[in-house]
């Protein structure tokens, strides 16, 4: 057995100071309240956007001195940061590796998006019984969906916030601020169920309820209508002569979306972290409708004290 004790110390990011939390938040207290036993940080498959909740997992771990290893043999808790995690199955599938792979170990689910119906979350989280340590919602519907399942009573639930917020601030927020300009205003829109709003977004949500060919056709058509009315509101706020850049720019590599967004004079979109990452960065942000509202909840409850984003409907 090889000798892991070294892997068992906090890993730390950098001298950065410890960041600013609410003694109340669950999520931090849960954290806080288990600081000494060694946690293993399990990566899921996302884009940029999750890049943002895992490093400000890391800030908020290092900042409560919370113990870390690289192994996760050598844990006692798998921790996945959060995210949106209970509508991709793809998700749940590393919910499902966790468990098998490490039966033995603790889970906690760090502050997430809740919703029935896309995935197998419950079924899955309840395999875990009393291991299952902590599941955090992000937004209070999703804390109200937490409600109503019956976990077991040693699993603790609460609502906390989005894991990237704890980048406010940072050094790395700081420097890309400085770094930012103003070259052109920026589109980034989704292109999957997460992104479709109105009546059509039940079809497109339930796919498996129609013909292959149907389900397809009538996603492309959504989408190209959705993605024409998008870039005309766009270009109404076009009075400098700057270009529109329309991109999806949360499936950029991490640098690039980075420096994409901090290029922006603007920032119009229907996706959360690049909503949190331009506020963060001070650009003036529109946030477009999606399917369930994920961006008027967390923007509600987390972001709304400190900074604005301007909502745009019905396109």
């Amino acid at each position: 057995m090889p000798d892991l004790s070294l892997q068992s110390r906090p890993l730390a990011l950098s001298s950065d100071p410890v960041v600013p939390w609410s003694q109340d938040d669950p999520y931090v207290r849960f954290l806080r309240e288990h600081r000494h036993r060694r946690f293993y940080m399990k990566p899921w498959d996302g884009n940029s956007g999750d890049v943002l909740i895992w490093l400000g997992t890391e800030r908020l771990l290092n900042g409560l001195q919370v113990r870390r290893t690289l192994d996760p043999r050598a844990a006692e808790i798998i921790l996945i940061p959060g995210g949106n995690q209970t509508m991709w199955q793809g998700n749940i599938e590393v919910w499902n590796d966790v468990g098998s792979r490490w039966p033995d170990k603790d889970f906690v689910v760090g502050p997430t998006t809740v919703r029935l119906g896309f995935s197998t979350w419950r079924e899955e989280a309840n395999r875990f019984g009393a291991h299952l340590k902590g599941i955090f919602a992000r937004d209070p519907e999703s804390y109200a969906i937490l409600e109503t399942c019956p976990w077991h009573e040693s699993t603790i639930t609460g609502l906390s916030h989005d894991p990237a917020l704890y980048l406010r601030d940072s050094p790395l927020i700081r420097r890309h601020r400085q770094a930012a300009t103003q070259e052109f205003l920026l589109g980034v829109f989704r292109q999957d169920h997460e992104g479709v709003p109105g009546p059509g977004a039940w079809w497109e949500n339930r796919a498996g309820l129609l013909p292959g060919c149907l389900s397809r056709r009538v996603h492309s058509w959504r989408e190209r209508a959705r993605r024409q009315q998008r870039i005309a509101r766009i270009v109404r706020y076009c009075r400098e002569g700057r270009p529109v850049k329309i991109c999806d720019a949360a499936q950029y590599p991490f640098p690039y979306f980075l420096e994409t967004l901090r290029s922006a004079a603007q920032v119009h979109t229907d996706r959360l972290h690049c909503m949190l990452l331009a506020v963060m960065l001070g650009k003036p942000t529109f946030a477009y409708p999606t399917s369930f509202g994920k961006l008027e909840a967390i923007y509600e409850h987390s972001v709304k004290g400190w900074a604005h984003v301007e909502f745009v409907r019905n396109v």
